[in-house]
């Protein structure tokens, strides 16, 4: 998926990735740099029989009061929160290290951080209230000090991949850091280029890309439903002041997908999507993507172009995409995840909250999450990126029962230091990366669009 894909059952062209296998040290508390390499495990996933085996790389990050990260070790035993503990690693309820002076720097800038987002949690459900705060905590330790928020602090996910910004930066405007929103959607401007397409992930401190996979056609869209979705959290002379800062990034974007479409009126490029593999066809992510930046743009503006073109992009995915069950690609390739970006990002009555919950039983996976995708290979493993979009996408749809439900089950399968994990495996055991910027994200925007409903 975003950061670390088993291979789909269907034949696909060879990955991208080229890392080679690393392993976890068996001894020690602390991890210092990363786990299992992304490319690695994708291809050891690929003999993997039945149920995959893998490792949770870290069960939380911890801050120090320089702001230094350290990936900590999953306790011996279970790896689920709620856990009987081992010695503290952490100063209570934080993800600062344990020791950490509370005047230090990371450690007021935590809670200024945290802080602000006290008026949002405290209307936060009591079920939910740590599951939230934990998930700010986790946004905070992915982004302190960075241009934009990284996908996680492992070797192969410490990098920015546009798309996992643009929730992050709605999910940090809607707790009350549409400032820091603002600035990770600049980041995102200054690494777009002129043609409005962005690479897939791009390092921290040179905004560089990191290998020669493909460039991917969903960040262009996602920003700018992004950038919409961050303005619209602002009033006043705020609120022209984010339209101006943000201006370079809505015109490019949305002139490389009026252009990409023909106005509204054709397929976008084919293009790798959340997958991370390539394609041959158009996929239903791009497809959502590209309607996301389009209806934004149309809010925005509401001039005749950017709305005419939005409806028209409508007609195209419907008629293309819909009369064989809006599968991964037009005519084939099964149940996708990529459904729920449809209602998650605001373009409402394409399908409805029944289609939305049929994605619990065609992509379900034995610990109760589900798959990106229905020809996604059968390892087992729940995804947490797609069941927590899932999530959002039926919160926003209004169907509060589904979206409480699915939070219910994220909740569950954090690690016992409270992180949300990339995967969860069959046994429900969480797995992989911990925390992950966009599932925490998701988690956020779901929690404010029940707090609304």
């Amino acid at each position: 998926m975003t950061h670390d894909s088993a291979l789909p059952d269907t034949p696909t062209p060879r990955p991208t990735r080229r890392r080679a296998l690393q392993t976890l040290g068996a001894g020690g508390a602390v991890i210092a740099l990363g786990g299992l390499g992304a490319g690695a495990h994708r291809l050891l996933s690929a003999h993997l029989p039945g149920n995959a085996e893998i490792s949770l790389y870290s069960s939380t990050v911890a801050v120090d009061g320089d702001g230094r990260r350290t990936l900590l070790a999953p306790p011996s035993g279970s790896g689920s929160a709620g856990s009987a503990d081992s010695s503290p690693r952490l100063e209570p309820g934080t993800r600062l290290l344990a020791g950490t002076p509370a005047d230090s720097p990371a450690a007021r800038r935590a809670d200024s951080f945290v802080g602000r987002a006290e008026t949002w949690l405290a209307e936060v459900p009591d079920d939910f209230a740590d599951l939230a705060r934990s998930a700010v905590w986790d946004l905070w330790t992915l982004s302190d000090g960075l241009p934009a928020p990284v996908a996680g602090w492992s070797t192969s996910w410490r990098y920015i991949w546009p798309r996992d910004t643009a929730f992050c930066a709605v999910a940090l405007a809607r707790i009350g850091h549409a400032d820091t929103a603002l600035d990770h959607l600049a980041h995102l401007q200054d690494l777009q280029s002129a043609d409005g397409w962005f690479e897939a992930r791009y390092s921290p401190t040179t905004g560089e890309a990191p290998d020669e996979r493909p460039r991917q056609f969903d960040g262009t869209g996602l920003a700018l439903w992004a950038a919409a979705e961050v303005i619209g959290t602002q009033s006043g002379s705020a609120r022209a002041s984010a339209r101006r800062r943000l201006d370079p990034l809505l015109m490019t974007s949305r002139d490389a997908l009026l252009r990409a479409t023909d106005h509204g009126t054709q397929l976008p490029p084919v293009s790798p999507d959340y997958w991370e593999v390539s394609e041959r066809a158009v996929t239903l992510g791009i497809m959502a993507s590209t309607l996301a930046g389009l209806e934004a743009a149309g809010r925005l503006d509401g001039e005749g172009a950017e709305r005419d073109g939005a409806e028209a992009f409508r007609r195209v995915l419907v008629t293309s995409f819909g009369p064989h069950g809006f599968q991964r690609r037009a005519r084939s390739g099964g149940a996708d995840s990529a459904l729920a970006f449809l209602d998650a990002t605001g373009s409402h009555g394409i399908v409805g909250p029944d289609q939305l919950r049929a994605l619990r039983t065609s992509l379900a996976r034995p610990a109760g999450g589900i798959a990106p995708g229905a020809r996604w290979r059968r390892d087992g493993v729940s995804w947490t990126p797609s069941t927590s979009l899932l999530a959002l996408g039926l919160a926003r749809a209004g169907d509060a029962d589904g979206a409480r439900d699915l939070l219910e089950w994220l909740d569950q399968h954090r690690t016992r230091d409270g992180s949300l994990p990339e995967k969860v495996l069959a046994d429900g055991s969480p797995a992989a990366v911990a925390p992950l910027a966009w599932t925490a994200a998701n988690v956020l925007l779901t929690l404010d669009a029940l707090r609304e409903s």
